[in-house]
């Protein structure tokens, strides 16, 4: 039989098409080692493949069931081989960090599809005459299909499949943890191959004997048959609580709690207090009064908003963990609670874009509009107004394809903070300059031509040379090669293995197991060059007073000029380890040097907070920026400063944000009201500002809005007078709004 199926013509010609195949992947980033998107392509590939060559086997095959079994799996066996020795080979010249995790997905994603459509290609031989191949095509392209059925009309972004194994969904996360669950998955896909394979069977002896279906169907086959399809019907029914599928009523299970208001229904956890609940419902009412205006819409509809606890918890959920989504076709946002407040908008813009969108699918016809609208929106990225944030990355001669952003994948190849900045400066160039009424039009058909008389290409010239008029310091060309000089996961070294690494580092850090996240993140640092992994091990050396070790580290890393503007942020770790082994001077350089780049508003204040406490001689606060203080005792830290030195400002800052983060608002306020004028005016901006947000959670909006204005005094960033406008249009709108019954 074996030499019977090598002499088939079909199983030549797959054999070549799979050889080829290879050939290609190895020339492509992602696709060139043996991990899991090779293992995934190759599950299409080769299933298609080798159902074909079944087909052939079947009806050129005149032995029993058995017989036609044995022969197809050795001929798939065959066949699958081919793409991975290819992978095993290569693997010599190109960068493989895990062999046998590559070697898992490989188990369970292209043998299994095989097995399978290996299966249903013998029942369609035995079953009919004629339209073998065509009927086969048809099946193979419903049970792909699957995929956009359940992603697009389901709750959740990702999917298992019977010929795919796992589709994440299209999520920019690396971290990929679903061995177990895939595991778990093919054991069922395995009860419906032995089910189909039976079924085969029975039909071929009913054919050949002539006799009923009854006679055919042996007491034994009965009970096995009976038994594989209780199995079946088992994990079919168990498919949400072991993580295959998620429905709607199993999410709103698993949050536990549901808020209405006029124009969302929001799902939430329960261990949310219904005044928080209650604070969600009207940060999105706010969104949608801003925004319904803005975009000239209204929806007729309820939006259906998830807000979930953690990341981990959506990724088990709905999928995409750290990706917060929208999906407009169903008036859905699905957002982590602790995303909320820099997220909410922009994935509202998605959703209220609907009314304007495609028809049926409500979104435009590529990411670049569809996340440039909502980026334009927004007006502001990376601390930034979008115009200077594009003019930046310019400025560090990153040029990727603009008019390649605006087709089905040309989004995806550079990296994701290029990409949204860019399509979102676009997109607000067409919107101030042409106007929203034709923007929307080219946001439904992606007919640039039709609606600007002018092509793509020219447009892009104009918002170019509108760009190149914004003139870029030094310093902000460093923060700009820092945030975008970064490649996309297809530029990666071993992306999803590097990924997950760094995940559980994460996780062991935040356990304070710094022992383990030093071993794991040196042990991402020997497969590839991480960033992440290098701010994991000098923190973690930090923490485990391995002073002179974090400081030889991190001079290193930013001594190494093939990555230095990615790791500057080190700078912070390092000052810190410098002030703990006694050398202050070097420690306030460090600090100076990052406050200068003024990366984020997060590290700023870590720098002058650093600063402020090195220049006062605040020793007696060392400890909480060098070491782990609990959570317990940390407002007690600071009020015994606090008793030590009324006059004790930083302190009292400090404590105002411990007891901020802890709702202990008004405590909070007192803390922050406290205090005199500090050395830097960005803490001054801070404190102001977050005076503000204080009163507005108590509900005195008329103060929060003082201190909001306040604020302003001490800073010229645009971005930060944009953000605060809206702090004080959202003060307005819920002394307005916040006592209204339907809200």
């Amino acid at each position: 039989m074996s030499k019977s199926f090598l002499s088939l013509r079909s199983f030549q010609r797959a054999a070549v098409v799979l050889f080829v195949f290879s050939l290609v992947c190895t020339q492509i980033p992602l696709f060139d080692y043996l991990g899991f998107e090779f293992s995934a392509l190759t599950a299409i590939i080769a299933s298609f493949l080798t159902g074909l060559v079944t087909l052939s086997i079947c009806l050129n095959s005149a032995t029993n069931g058995a017989g036609i079994f044995h022969a197809s799996t050795r001929a798939s066996l065959a066949l699958l081989s081919i793409p991975f020795i290819a992978m095993s080979l290569n693997a010599f010249f190109v960068k493989n960090c895990s062999y046998a995790e590559g070697a898992i997905f490989f188990l369970l994603s292209p043998l299994m599809a095989v097995l399978f459509a290996n299966a249903f290609a013998c029942l369609i031989a035995t079953s009919v005459d004629r339209w073998n191949k065509t009927l086969f095509v048809f099946f193979f392209v419903l049970v792909l299909l699957h995929i956009p059925f359940v992603t697009f009309t389901g709750i959740q972004i990702f999917a298992f499949n019977p010929l795919v194994g796992f589709f994440p969904g299209f999520t920019y996360d690396e971290t990929l943890d679903v061995t177990t669950r895939l595991f778990v998955y093919r054991i069922g896909t395995m009860f419906q191959i032995i089910l189909i394979w039976m079924i085969a069977d029975w039909v071929r002896e009913k054919k050949r004997s002539r006799r009923t279906w009854k006679e055919t169907v042996t007491v034994k086959g009965r009970w096995m048959a009976g038994g594989l399809s209780i199995s079946l019907l088992a994990m079919l029914w168990l498919s949400d609580e072991l993580g295959l599928s998620s429905s709607a009523k199993h999410v709103l299970d698993q949050l536990g709690g549901e808020i209405e208001s006029e124009h969302f229904v929001i799902t939430y956890p329960s261990s949310l207090a219904l005044s928080r609940a209650r604070e969600l419902a009207l940060l999105h009412e706010f969104y949608f009064s801003r925004l319904s205006n803005e975009l000239r819409v209204n929806p007729r509809r309820k939006i259906q908003s998830y807000v979930y606890l953690s990341a981990e918890q959506k990724g088990r959920l709905v999928g995409a963990s750290r990706t917060n989504i929208s999906k407009p076709w169903l008036w859905q946002i699905h957002i982590n609670l602790g995303d909320v407040e820099s997220s909410l908008k922009h994935e509202m813009v998605h959703v209220m874009a609907a009314d304007f969108g495609f028809p049926l699918l409500r979104i435009g016809p590529n990411s670049g509009l569809i996340e440039g609208l909502a980026v334009a929106v927004e007006r502001t990225t990376y601390e930034s107004v979008v115009h200077r944030t594009a003019a930046e990355v310019f400025a560090v001669g990153v040029r990727p394809d603009i008019e390649s952003m605006f087709s089905w994948t040309g989004f995806f190849r550079a990296y994701a903070g290029v990409s949204y900045t860019l399509a979102g400066s676009f997109c607000r160039y067409l919107i101030d300059r042409y106007g929203l009424r034709r923007f929307k039009r080219v946001y439904r058909s992606g007919n640039f031509t039709a609606h600007y008389n002018r092509e793509l290409s020219q447009l892009v010239v104009e918002w170019k040379e509108h760009v190149a008029k914004i003139d870029i310091e030094e310093a902000e060309k460093v923060k700009a090669a820092y945030l975008f000089k970064r490649p996309s996961i297809f530029g990666k070294e071993c992306a999803r293995v590097v990924a997950n690494m760094n995940a559980e580092t994460r996780s062991l850090y935040s356990r304070q197991d710094y022992a383990g996240a030093l071993v794991s993140s040196s042990k991402s640092l020997e497969r590839t060059t991480s960033v992440e992994a290098i701010f994991q091990k000098t923190n973690s050396l930090v923490r485990l007073k391995q002073y002179q070790g974090a400081i030889d580290f991190a001079e290193m890393k930013l001594g190494d000029n093939s990555i230095a503007h990615a790791v500057i942020p080190l700078n912070l770790a390092l000052a810190d380890a410098y002030w703990a082994a006694g050398s202050k001077e070097k420690a306030l350089e460090a600090c100076q040097r990052l406050l200068a780049l003024h990366i984020n508003l997060s590290l700023d204040e870590a720098c002058a907070l650093r600063l402020q406490a090195l220049i006062s001689h605040a020793e007696h606060l060392r400890p909480y920026f060098i070491q782990e203080i609990p959570d317990s005792v940390r407002i007690e830290f600071f009020q015994n400063a606090l008793q030590r030195s009324k006059d004790d400002f930083l302190a009292s800052y400090l404590l105002g944000r411990e007891l901020s983060s802890r709702e202990k608002y008004r405590d909070a306020i007192d803390a922050f009201s406290s205090m005199k004028d500090m050395n830097f005016s960005l803490l001054e901006y801070l404190r102001e500002r977050r005076l503000g947000f204080l009163y507005f959670k108590i509900g005195e909006f008329q103060k929060a809005k003082l201190h909001f204005w306040r604020s302003l005094n001490e800073v010229s960033n645009e971005a930060y007078f944009i953000e605060v406008d809206e702090w004080l249009k959202r003060c307005d709108w819920m002394q307005e709004h916040a006592a209204k019954p339907n809200l």
